[in-house]
């Protein structure tokens, strides 16, 4: 039972750690020139780097013994300079493929996100998924970049140093194979050590994002109130703990490479002592102990490059593991049905309720039908917003379903369900750009005529004409350059736009004034003739236009 407990365990790390490799090999060899021009010629400029030794031999040699020493000079310089040339030629390639890596990753996961559903997008904090593109294809950008070569470059140096050592000296050749495993055991404690701890940087980093975004979103409001002190404290707080954990990577990078040099150090002085014996036996010319020394030190410095990849290792071990969760996770669920006009709406014992919480909506049942506007009353905390996220497919019921026209969500073409519906929440959402991209968000199926047809209805015309270029004016990050106001007449400009068959309004005459507020009681009795029209409000005046009321209560 043992056994098979331990063969499982063996398994279970097996299995992402070739799902690792994979991602790797893809990435690296997504470019034909990284596999068959790149790998054959750094393969090719390294083994050509061990004749290096043998020129300075030969050349040593010659002046040692007094014959001409041009020829061996030159073939020194030539190789050297050579060896120079091609390696800066080689790492040009490979940078400049890794950026594009590293852009390309970027975009995977952009478009990954892009197929999420809104459900699985409400659940993510914000920050989360920007240090999977800012940190992780970094990471893998830096395997591409840098480990990856280092990685070649040994495998080759140590094969060609070993077989340049065993024609010369067979005895040398075995030691150096012997000091390969007893130099990579001591260094495993420190594998399972950088693992450990780039885990916990992973963490600690993601949720530095995190409140760091939550802090800068919050802060102009946090400083109308004088809270913004007591809230920086709490990203302090997260940033010492990243800084914590950054602390305890450059201790264990600190022992480790004292640990590297102390073994380097101890293989040139055995080196240097057994060829000098050598030569001052005359058991070999005295050239021999610098080609030695060279080889030898060449060798073991390819093992300790490898082995000072480590902490890198382990970085990009988390990296991987983050960018392949955001790349396979589940995707929306796409039906192929199409519902048509929308007639009905009807919400069939759904409840739902927040991870952690208890339900806000619980066996909800309700038929809505076209032509007919229906205001959610209730207190606070009672599920209004919630049930007009779940009529839109924002979020998913745990039990129950939606039905649009008689056909689940679940089951519907998706993005024809999203161009049949328009949405005011109360934060209204304003994008970058302009305020004809915000009316639009870039459709270039509505034309000038649609967007000042929607900006008319909603009021959003009179803001336009006071603007500095109309519908083509910059809203500015977060749309800064309107007022709460504005914003929420821009916000039922775009869903009005877009001609929906289901309008859902939360809260929309928030920020609206007086004049604002008794002129959408109009707008909402033309707007419900042809459509069903969700609306949550606390104004007692647009109420009272909607022809029917729900009251919510907070679930017993």
């Amino acid at each position: 039972m043992e056994s098979k407990s331990k063969s499982a365990s063996a398994e279970n790390r097996a299995a992402p750690r070739a799902g690792r490799l994979r991602f790797l090999a893809s990435i690296l060899f997504s470019s034909p020139a990284v596999a068959f021009v790149h790998a054959p010629a750094l393969a090719a400029q390294t083994a050509a780097g061990i004749a290096i030794p043998f020129a300075v031999g030969r050349f040593i040699d010659a002046l040692v013994a007094g014959t001409p020493a041009v020829r061996p000079f030159v073939a020194f310089a030539t190789l050297s300079v050579a060896s120079a040339a091609a390696s800066a030629l080689l790492q040009r390639f490979i940078l400049r493929r890794a950026r594009r890596v590293e852009l390309e990753l970027q975009y995977r996961v952009l478009d990954a996100a892009a197929g999420y559903s809104p459900h699985d997008l409400s659940a993510i904090a914000e920050g989360g998924l920007v240090a999977k593109l800012v940190r992780d294809a970094a990471a893998v950008s830096g395997f591409v970049g840098g480990m990856y070569p280092r990685l070649l470059a040994a495998a080759v140096t140590m094969a060609a140093a070993g077989f340049a050592l065993h024609s010369r000296s067979p005895a040398l050749c075995a030691g150096f194979v012997a000091f390969i495993p007893l130099s990579a055991a001591m260094f495993l404690p420190f594998a399972r050590r950088f693992s450990e701890n780039s885990s916990a940087v992973r963490k600690r980093g993601d949720r530095s994002f995190i409140v760091l975004f939550d802090f800068f979103r919050t802060l102009p409001f946090l400083r109308l109130l004088g809270a913004e002190r007591r809230f920086a404290a709490t990203a302090r707080e997260s940033l010492r703990g990243l800084n914590g954990c950054g602390d305890s990577t450059d201790s264990l990078v600190t022992a480790f490479g004292a640990l590297l040099s102390a073994i380097l150090t101890a293989g040139q002085i055995a080196v240097l002592g057994i060829a000098g014996t050598l030569a001052a036996n005359g058991s070999i010319p005295v050239g021999d102990v610098v080609v030695y020394q060279m080889l030898f030190m060449s060798a073991m410095q390819s093992v300790q490059g490898v082995v000072s990849l480590l902490p890198g290792a382990a970085a990009l071990r988390e990296g991987v593991d983050s960018l392949r969760e955001a790349l396979s996770h589940p995707q929306e669920r796409r039906g192929g049905r199409s519902a048509g006009a929308v007639e009905s709406l009807e919400f069939r014992n759904v409840t739902f309720a927040y991870p952690g919480g208890a339900p806000v909506a619980k066996d909800f049942s309700a038929v809505f039908r076209r032509g007919r506007a229906v205001a959610f009353a209730g207190a606070n905390g009672a599920g209004k917003t919630t049930l007009l996220k779940l009529a839109v497919g924002a979020l998913e019921p745990q039990s129950g379903e939606v039905l649009v026209n008689g056909i689940p969500l679940k089951e519907l073409d998706a993005a024809e369900f999203r161009r049949a519906i328009g949405v005011v929440f109360q934060d209204s959402l304003v994008v970058s750009g302009t305020v004809r991209d915000n009316v639009t968000l870039r459709d270039p199926a509505f034309g000038p005529a649609d967007v000042e047809a929607a900006a008319a209805e909603s009021g959003l015309a009179e803001v336009a004409e006071k603007l500095p270029a109309g519908y083509d004016t910059a809203v500015g990050d977060g749309g800064q350059a309107l007022s709460g106001g504005e914003r929420q007449r821009l916000a039922i400009a775009r869903a009005l736009v877009r001609k929906p068959g289901i309008l859902v309004l939360d809260e929309a005459t928030n920020h609206l004034d007086a004049q604002a507020r008794a002129a959408f009681g109009g707008l909402l009795r033309r707007i419900s003739k042809d459509r069903i029209v969700l609306v949550v409000t606390h104004d007692d005046a647009t109420a009272g236009i909607c022809d029917e009321k729900i009251f919510c209560q907070i679930p017993g």
